[in-house]
């Protein structure tokens, strides 16, 4: 198993400041130690390999949240053009699937999860919880369509048989289930 990162032990104050300047994508290696120097009281406590090996991974990370982000916006933009579609009933599985598979990289790896991919990760979790929300409204407000037209099928099957009213409302509450 790989040696855990110099950068990933550093105080959380100087990690941050770190990660901060990476995410920010303006400052260069140099420069990062150099600010870690001063936070530090003069010395910076990484060397420049590891801070370039640790800056490299960070990058690929980023990289991949971006393109992730480009295939959700391809898949909520079919989605939205078909929301009952095949798209409509998969996506939530899948968002499922990618997210235990982030839990479970989360925890063989031996580097604390910092607080982007744990806040990513929430909001993952946030949003299977919206989808299987929606994908229930949907289900119950097609159910509830389906019923009503068969109530009202029913009435009018009823009546064209001469029925009376209260035998007709009889009916109706049958399909609907619901107090005559």
């Amino acid at each position: 198993m790989a040696r855990r990162s110099s950068v990933t032990k550093l105080d959380p104050r100087l990690r941050e400041a770190v990660d901060g300047l990476i995410r920010d994508g303006r400052a260069t290696l140099d420069e990062i130690i150099e600010h870690l120097a001063q936070i530090n009281g003069g010395e910076s406590p990484v060397s420049r390999s590891a801070l370039g090996r640790y800056a490299q991974q960070a990058t690929a990370q980023m990289e991949r949240y971006r393109e992730a982000q480009e295939v959700a916006k391809v898949w909520v933009s079919k989605l939205e053009s078909e929301p009952d579609g095949d798209v409509g009933r998969l996506l939530p599985e899948m968002l499922r699937s990618v997210a235990f598979q982030t839990l479970g990289s989360l925890s063989e790896r031996d580097a604390a999860a910092d607080a982007e991919e744990v806040m990513l990760l929430a909001k993952a979790m946030k949003d299977l919880a919206s989808a299987d929300k929606l994908t229930a409204e949907r289900i119950l407000r097609v159910r509830q369509e389906v019923l009503k037209e068969a109530a009202s099928n029913v009435e009018t099957a009823a009546r064209s048989l001469g029925m009376g009213e209260d035998q007709v409302k009889f009916w109706r509450a049958q399909v609907l289930k619901v107090g005559a």
